[in-house]
């Protein structure tokens, strides 16, 4: 990925993710992460080479398909990105809304992605009402809202402190063994430990190492 300044944001990555992975994305801050995160779900695109995501070829791709690939992506953005003025069913319904849904067909799914995280209760609580915490498990619930195959995460964890990030992780993990494919971008390298997966490790935009993990039965 070649910005127009000249920059170069990635360069050579060469790799493959099985679905039913749980990656993590490492590196520094600038590192390429979060660039690559977001090409993966066609936010941006490659100026050169391949990129290929979910059988599609996100370089050539319409924008028909990359509509199509982001209803099969659930994406938690760094910092939530929920609407304040909106409940938190509102938030979390939005995927599917888009696509259509009415509020009728939309609660019962709603409920149980938020029974899933813990946050059934908090239906019709607006976010400035939730913990970082709850308000990073809202993120979760409309990720996962039309159940899709991938999840990108980006530092879902960041601001979190370490007892409410292994929470998270506990729900990513739990999606993960449901067979979601998981691709996390995160700091917070102690996580590895606690909840092992595959590692995925950028430097200044280059590959530096990609090395499986063997995971807790």
């Amino acid at each position: 990925m070649r910005y127009k300044t000249g920059k170069v944001a990635l360069s050579g990555i060469n790799m493959d993710i099985p679905q039913g992975s749980f990656v993590y994305l490492i590196g520094e801050s600038g590192a390429g992460k979060s660039t690559l995160l977001k090409m993966m779900y066609g936010g941006i695109r490659p100026t050169s080479g391949q990129l290929e995501v979910q059988g599609t070829t996100i370089r050539d791709a319409s924008e028909h398909q990359i509509r199509a690939l982001r209803q099969r992506t659930g994406i938690i953005f760094q910092g939530n990105r929920l609407l304040h003025s909106r409940t938190v069913f509102e938030n979390v319904a939005l995927p599917l809304r888009a696509q259509g849904w009415n509020a009728e067909r939309l609660l019962p799914r709603v409920e149980k992605v938020l029974s899933f995280v813990g946050l059934k209760d908090r239906l019709w609580s607006y976010p400035e009402t939730l913990s970082g915490g709850e308000q990073q498990r809202v993120a979760i619930a409309r990720a996962m809202l039309s159940n899709p195959p991938l999840i990108l995460a980006d530092e879902p964890t960041g601001n979190l402190d370490d007892d409410t990030a292994r929470h998270v992780l506990d729900i990513l993990s739990a999606l993960n063994k449901l067979g979601t494919t998981i691709i996390m971008a995160t700091h917070d390298l102690h996580l590895l430990t606690s909840h092992p997966g595959d590692v995925v490790q950028l430097h200044k935009g280059v590959l530096v190492t990609g090395r499986r993990q063997r995971r807790n039965p």
